[in-house]
């Protein structure tokens, strides 16, 4: 076995080990949180050092030392490891984005994808074709765009599906530079449209960077890029730069050639000098903001800035092309949530006020009085627990159906208002029916309710503009009449969901996802307002009461109500 073939075998051998490692939750996973994306990051970082830099740079004119020879060993293992281990990868990237419910515009990007990762790992393993060159080519052209079409969508991260086309500018120019020195003209000419082609791409390459600041970085934009350990990181590159420029700038516009594909002029400084340091430390900075961030998905977009940074524009070598296709992956896929995660994170806009005793025990006794025209042996009962916890509970029934209502407060501020119809259900379970009702952005967003699958379309334009509807269609149709989906469009907030036969669940939590005032005046009731009016919140019972008995069977005959303090 030569030392070629032992290199590939194993990296090989080392990325199946790591891969079942860490996909499959032994030990490796546990390491300080350590996943096989961060260790592709890692190696990299190494295959760019050692295999694009290092053994080019210290080759000796003669014949080689054995420290050279080894130090070609292990950049040319860095080299399959890299490619091997993003292959994987990008296969199970799109095999969760094939199972997935994002639709189908994410299920042909990760189709298109998996046969492009495909066409890139064949050199691999074997000696690949010359006609692969061109098709790879345009594949990669195919892939890039699937990816930013489908990025976009409602709710996503603004800042992604602005900077994503930016970024497939330059992939998309290196393509068509390549499929025109096919067809088109000689890619060996010192003019003409490849050249001005390859100018273009840099120059969108430098864009991109520019640009990565302020579409990727972690929001509250200004909070996230002036924290001192990113503005240390983007002072340190410059400065850094701005030296090794100084001194030994020859040997620098050499290494940055070999690692990235860029050509710079090393016999005098280069004209687009400055704006090369310049788009380096502004991607430094996205990468350090990315880095610190609490939100997973805004991680995983700095990973992906990472990785199209490493995979360069070059495009010669399989990690090449597999870098940059599993970097955008992680971002497009990352726009899907980044934006809820850290909207989950930023200060509720508007904080319920502190309601006392008195006015908060009349308001409860006029609630339980409402409940009376549409519930049966409606007893309340209000619990004190630690730390200011405090329980207010409403029980009834309804033509059979035993319904609960409680509210939770804390130091006499209202968290949360909790309503059950049927049996109580864990939130955590899997739900048949949710749908979220979509607030302002100044309120925040709703608390996870419980997960369902698919997201669909009601074909009321009125209720998907005030609802994300995911699970049964068909329980959607039992549940909702022309006349409750208008009632429920003007009178729910929170989230809504139905295990089907066995019980329907309502949340809100004023003030963050939902008004402050519905459907409870607390605003009038901190005044001490005791009289202020419970009509709001009954008719949203009144509602999910109607939505229950479309949907739940009533209890058998016979059988107890639930006492209130067995739900309390």
């Amino acid at each position: 076995m030569n030392g070629t073939t032992c290199a590939q075998f194993s990296a090989r051998c080392l990325t199946q080990l790591l891969y079942t490692a860490t996909f499959f939750q032994l030990p490796t996973r546990r390491l300080a949180g350590l996943t096989a994306t961060h260790v592709l990051l890692l190696v990299a970082v190494v295959e760019v050092a050692i295999n694009r830099i290092a053994v080019p740079m210290l080759r000796p004119s003669g014949a080689p030392p054995a420290w050279h020879t080894d130090l070609d060993y292990l950049g040319l293992f860095s080299f399959y490891f890299t490619g091997t281990l993003a292959a994987l990868l990008l296969g199970v990237w799109c095999w969760h984005e094939l199972r997935g419910d994002h639709g189908w515009r994410a299920r042909g990007a990760a189709l298109i994808v998996a046969i492009t990762a495909a066409l890139a790992a064949v050199p691999l393993a074997i000696d690949a074709p010359a006609a692969l060159s061109l098709t790879l080519e345009a594949a990669l052209a195919v892939s890039v765009i699937a990816i930013v079409v489908a990025a976009f969508g409602r709710r996503r991260d603004l800042g992604i599906q602005v900077g994503l086309p930016i970024l497939a500018v330059p992939l998309l120019l290196h393509v068509a530079n390549a499929v025109g020195a096919r067809f088109l003209w000689s890619d060996n000419l010192f003019d003409g449209p490849g050249v001005a082609l390859t100018r273009a791409g840099v120059s969108a390459l430098c864009l991109a960077a520019v640009a990565s600041l302020y579409c990727f970085a972690p929001r509250p934009f200004t909070r996230a890029v002036l924290r001192p350990g990113a503005l240390a990181v983007a002072l340190a590159v410059v400065g850094g730069g701005a030296v090794l420029v100084r001194l030994a700038y020859g040997a620098l516009a050499k290494a940055a050639t070999l690692a990235f594909g860029v050509e710079v002029t090393s016999a005098q400084a280069d004209p687009r000098l400055t704006v090369y340091l310049l788009a380096i430390a502004t991607v430094a900075w996205a990468l350090a903001a990315c880095a610190g961030a609490s939100s997973p998905a805004r991680r995983s977009v700095g990973v992906g800035l990472a990785l199209i940074v490493l995979g360069g524009y070059a495009f010669k070598w399989p990690h090449h092309y597999l870098l940059p296709l599993l970097g955008l992956a992680l971002i497009g896929g990352a726009a899907r949530s980044v934006r809820d995660e850290e909207l989950a994170t930023h200060p509720i806009a508007s904080e319920t006020p502190a309601i006392g005793d008195p006015a908060w025990a009349g308001y409860i006794a006029l609630l339980a009085q409402g409940l009376r025209r549409a519930l049966r042996d409606v007893h309340s009962l209000t619990t004190r627990g630690e730390a200011g916890l405090a329980s207010s509970v409403i029980v009834g029934d309804a033509g059979g159906l035993p319904v609960r209502v409680r509210i939770e407060r804390i130091d006499g501020a209202v968290l949360a208002l909790d309503v059950v119809v049927g049996r109580e259900i864990d939130e955590l379970r899997g739900a048949t029916l949710t749908a979220w009702a979509i607030p302002s952005r100044a309120l925040g967003i709703n608390p996870a309710g419980p997960p369902a699958a698919p997201i669909f379309k009601t074909a009321d334009a009125r209720f998907d503009e005030r609802f994300r509807t995911r699970g049964s269609a068909l329980a959607f149709r039992r549940l909702f009449d022309d006349g409750l989906r208008a009632r429920a469009v003007a009178t729910l907030d929170g989230w809504l969901a139905y295990w089907d036969s066995e019980g329907l669940r309502y949340r809100i939590y004023p003030g963050r996802g939902a008004p402050l005032d519905h459907p409870m005046p607390l605003s009038d009731l901190a005044l001490g307002r005791a009289s202020a009016a419970a009509e709001r919140l009954i008719t949203v019972i009144e509602l999910l009461i109607d939505l229950g008995s479309r949907g739940i069977p009533p209890r058998p005959v016979g059988e107890a109500p639930p006492e209130p303090s067995e739900l309390a």
